[in-house]
Order: C-alpha cells, then structure tokens, then sequence
C-alpha cells in the first residue's frame, strides 16, 4: 500500500522537499522571491475546510457568481445530460463546500515544492425551500505555485474572523452569514481563482434520477491538453462506478474491487458476519487505511471506498467486537478533533463527503482526516508571522 506510516511522518516532519523560512519569516517560492506573511493565526480544520450555511441560500442570495462562471455547460452536460442517469440543471447549482490545498494530491506524501496550490469546490443544485438534492459536483482550480504562500496568509486573515477555535471539530461556517469582512474576502479569492476557462477536473457523486432504489454513481473528468477526457478510476479499470443501498446496512458497489484488501469483504453484511476474526479485522483495517491520507489518496483508490466507510465502519466494528481505536491503520492526530460531522441515522441515505442531504450536513471522515493532514503540512511549510 506504499510507503508505511512511520516513514511519511518522517517525510513531512523533515520536509526534505519543502521551503526552508527565512529568518524574517518569509516562505521563498520557486522563482526566488519572498512573501512575508502578516497574519499571526494558527488554522484549524474550520480555516481551510469550508461548509457553508444553507440559509444563504434560503433567506437570501448567495454571496458567490452563478454555478455557469465557474462549470462550463458543455462539460456538466457530459457528467449529467449526456448519460442521462443524473438529470439536474446548472442553474440550481450553488456553492456549499470549499476546501483549500497546497498541492493538488496524488500520492500520500507530502507536496512538491514546485507544485501549484488548488481550490476544490463543492457544489449541489438547491430547491427554492433551500433544500439541497442528492447530487454534488467537485470542481478544481489551481493556485499558482508562487502565489500559494500568500494564499495561505489569506486563509489565516479568513481564521482570524471567523475565530473558531483551532481545536473545534469541523462544522458548518458561521461567518458567511454574519462577518461582512469575512465575506469579501472569501469571496475575492474564489473570483481570483475559479473561472471557466481555469478548471482542471470535474467529478460527479449523484443519486439517480427518478429510480425506486436510492442509486448513486460516481464519474468525472479531467484536463489533458486542450482536451477533457473520462476519468479511470482506480483498481477497477472502468470510468464509471455505481453503489446501491441493497438493505438497511448494506451497499453495493458495481465494479468493486478488493482494494484495500478486505474491502469487498467489509461492503458485504453476509461476508463480514461468516468471515473469521483475522478476516474481519483485515476488512476493518481495509476502511481505515480508506479514510488514511498518509496511505492513500482520491488517485490510488477507487472512488467509492472514501464515501462508504464512515457509514458502515461502526456496524461491522460492532458486528466483529473490535475498538475502532485499536486499528493500526486509523489516522489520528493530537491536535484536531476527527469528529465527522452528520447523524449516523441517515448515512445510509446518501453517501456525502461533504454536503448536504436535504438540510442536514455531512462531513465524511475522509474529508476530516484529509483536512487535518493538509494542516500538518501547511503550519510546518508556511508558518504563520511571528
């Protein structure tokens, strides 16, 4: 599964590949200039991780441009119109997610320090009541390599308003709705970055559309050349991936591969019952190696393994009497509190990472455990002024 835990720590702990500060607490960047930051701030999960209050949407106008500014039509037609399996319109979508990096990650290990930042936007189509339908797109736009240090200083300004406690698991954003100030300039930095002609890739997680069953699929695309072209996803060779909610605890998922191993087992309520205690606990330590940024990422694993296993893990560690805290493959941090965010009771309804279902907001483990990892990353690369 790569590089073991104990040896990234190490990586991200040395940061062999990263910028060294400068005395006066500037971060070089590739072409040899320097950006001094200004703010003071330490992030937390709520700085870099945004969900937004839906009653923006409900009460009001939304304080971002139009879905259209940021997806081109042609290529949300792609994803949606074009299979005709997710049928929604462009129009209803607005922004309720966004999640800053410092690298858009491939593998599970620290950034390269020539790489550009990214800007990942979650939008969902949202009714005239203000409720969300059970679709998202995620979109991704770069941040220039030499303009990411100041972005992160524009992160720690974005902290120092909203002032939630830097310990505080991840939650719904409050300041949109009540800090002017805030809002500016959250605002000006998503119109700096997000336009048509900037996005790289686009994905689709959505429930099919007038179906008896509650299916979901997952697809995207992606820049190449002057071209976007499908997605494979990974270990099942194929660009499209489907899971359907087959009973009160069960999904599944059509192609699935057994990655990690023991995640088909894991998916399966009859499986994971018959199967021996060793099995069982390779099938836990399967989900929790999932939701583990140090041993994979959104490229190296197939798309469904990071949206299921907040929603099963805690049955079938029941099922095997077996401590979630006892896996060896968890990630854990001291410092954040990894509390996902969502009532377990309606999990099993959609699979979000990081949205809404209906009103009600989710926040997937995967999301809470990538979020704290990026910080890791960040407060050690980019320091916050002295």
């Amino acid at each position: 599964m790569g590089r073991s835990i104990a040896a990234l720590v190490v990586s991200l702990a040395g940061l062999a590949c990263g910028p060294t500060p400068t005395p006066d607490g500037g971060t070089p960047d590739v072409d040899g200039g320097l950006y001094v930051p200004v703010e003071k701030r330490a992030l937390g999960l709520n700085d870099i991780t945004f969900l937004f209050p839906l009653s923006v949407d409900g009460g009001r106008p939304t304080p971002f441009a139009a879905a259209d500014t940021m997806i081109p039509r042609a290529l949300f037609d792609r994803l949606t119109t074009t299979p005709g399996d997710v049928l929604t319109d462009l129009s209803r979508l607005r922004l309720v997610a966004l999640r800053f990096d410092i690298c858009d990650r491939g593998m599970p290990s620290p950034c390269d320090p020539n790489a550009d930042g990214v800007l990942r936007l979650v939008h969902q189509p949202v009714f005239a009541d203000g409720t969300t339908e059970d679709v998202a797109l995620h979109s991704f736009f770069p941040i220039p390599r030499a303009e990411v240090a100041e972005t992160v200083d524009t992160m720690r300004a974005l902290a120092r308003l909203q002032d939630v406690p830097r310990g505080s698991a991840l939650k719904v954003n409050a300041a949109l709705d009540v800090n002017p100030e805030f809002t500016e300039k959250l605002t000006g930095l998503v119109r700096r970055y997000v336009t048509t002609s900037r996005l790289f890739r686009l994905t689709l997680f959505g429930q099919f559309t007038n179906r008896p069953s509650l299916i979901w699929v997952f697809r995207g695309i992606q820049k190449q050349g002057p071209s976007f072209v499908r997605i494979d996803i990974p270990d099942i060779q194929d660009i499209d991936q489907v899971t359907l909610l087959a009973a009160a605890n069960e999904l599944r998922t059509m192609p699935l591969a057994d990655k990690p191993v023991g995640f088909a087992r894991a998916m399966s309520v009859m499986g994971f019952g018959s199967a021996t205690p060793a099995q069982q606990r390779e099938a836990l330590e399967s989900m929790a190696a999932s939701d583990n940024p140090l041993l994979t990422t959104a490229d190296t694993i197939q798309c469904v393994t990071c949206h299921v296993t907040t929603t099963v893990m805690a049955d079938r560690a029941g099922v095997a009497g077996v401590p979630i805290t006892s896996l060896t493959s968890r990630y854990t941090s001291s410092t954040f509190d990894l509390s996902p965010l969502g009532d377990a009771a309606i999990r099993f309804r959609t699979l979000r990472a990081l949205g809404y279902l209906g009103r009600a907001p989710i926040v997937a483990q995967r999301t809470v455990n990538e979020t704290a990892n990026v910080l890791q990353e960040i407060e050690a690369r980019f320091p916050p002024a002295p």
